[in-house]
């Protein structure tokens, strides 16, 4: 890699020396705002996304809320547990699904990333089955309603949504990690409100998971799915034709593959076209830390805390 930075917004690169990154001083300016403090709305269920009550006003009106996440100190406010406990010493990246504001509260629902979970041996109900895998999963495990969280966001760039009726196409990876589909799912409903349709190809190997999140999506999605590596590329040739915008949700090994099918499928890509949300390690919100650098398909990097996570996949792949 050359170490060139590319994103969304121009930053400078040292030529000299070892590849390192600097922020711009507009990008040290518009980091997080102060720490919230929100409350569980409900006891949290592994694997699932959870409900958390924000005061009215505290977060202004936003768009494209799906893809951006908030860092939660997922660990506890009693300062003598505080300081006994030092398995969590980073905020924990919670991403957005989807938001409410009712009388009562600014209602947000959030969702951990891919990685934090893995499916319970022998579980044979119809749920996820899932296990927290990390001290981040188990302490959100624990919590019940009304209990606090301190939150420094929303922070980073979602995926874009026209504000037109469109055909929507999501494309989640279940049988990587459940997850994809928290973070996408609810773009269908936004598709669906702004008098558009909505699509999901879903790739699961398991009929158990499928049975768990269905349910979750709107009657009038078209739900398609795959169960191995042939029928996902298939129905993802068949869908890529006629789809005004691609949002998907998928390991960064797939991305060359689902660029050259987008490809041979239309006769042309337009810019943001097919967004996809990286698997990135979110720690400081701001970019300083750099652990989020994702390489890009010009042999440059960039930040995915603040230039993403969701990026245009041709921006991603050669």
């Amino acid at each position: 890699m050359n170490g060139r930075e590319e994103g969304f917004a121009p930053t400078g690169i040292c030529s000299s020396g070892p590849e390192r990154i600097h922020m711009t001083s507009k990008e040290m300016e518009g980091g997080p705002a102060g720490p919230l403090v929100g409350q569980f709305a409900e006891s949290v269920e592994p694997g699932f996304p959870f409900e958390l009550r924000l005061p009215q006003g505290a977060v202004p009106p936003l768009q494209d809320l799906p893809g951006r996440y908030f860092l939660g100190r997922c660990s506890s406010e009693v300062g003598i547990e505080r300081d006994s406990g030092w398995s969590i010493y980073l905020r924990q990246p919670l991403f957005v699904c989807s938001r409410q504001e009712r009388e009562d509260g600014d209602f947000w629902q959030l969702c951990q990333g891919p990685g934090h979970f893995v499916r319970r041996p022998g579980a044979t109900d119809e749920s996820l089955g899932q296990v927290g895998i990390d001290p981040a999963a188990h302490w959100l495990s624990q919590r019940s309603r009304g209990d606090p969280l301190n939150l420094l966001g929303p922070l980073g760039n979602g995926f874009s949504v026209p504000s037109e009726p469109h055909n929507l196409l999501v494309a989640a990876d279940v049988a990587d990690d459940p997850a994809w589909f928290w973070q996408l799912y609810f773009l269908c409903e936004q598709a669906l409100d702004r008098g558009g349709r909505a699509t999901i190809l879903l790739r699961a190997a398991d009929e158990r998971e499928l049975a768990a999140l269905i349910p979750w999506l709107p009657v009038q999605v078209e739900v398609r799915t795959a169960a191995d590596d042939f029928e996902w590329l298939e129905q993802l040739r068949q869908t890529a034709a006629w789809a005004d915008q691609m949002r998907a949700g998928v390991p960064a090994s797939r991305y060359s593959e689902m660029k050259r099918v987008i490809e041979e499928s239309r006769f042309r890509t337009d810019r943001n076209f097919a967004q996809v949300l990286v698997n990135a390690d979110l720690a400081c919100g701001v970019g300083a830390c750099l652990v989020c650098v994702v390489p890009t398909g010009r042999g440059g990097l960039t930040r995915a805390c603040v230039h993403g996570p969701v990026f245009d996949l041709m921006d991603l792949v050669d």
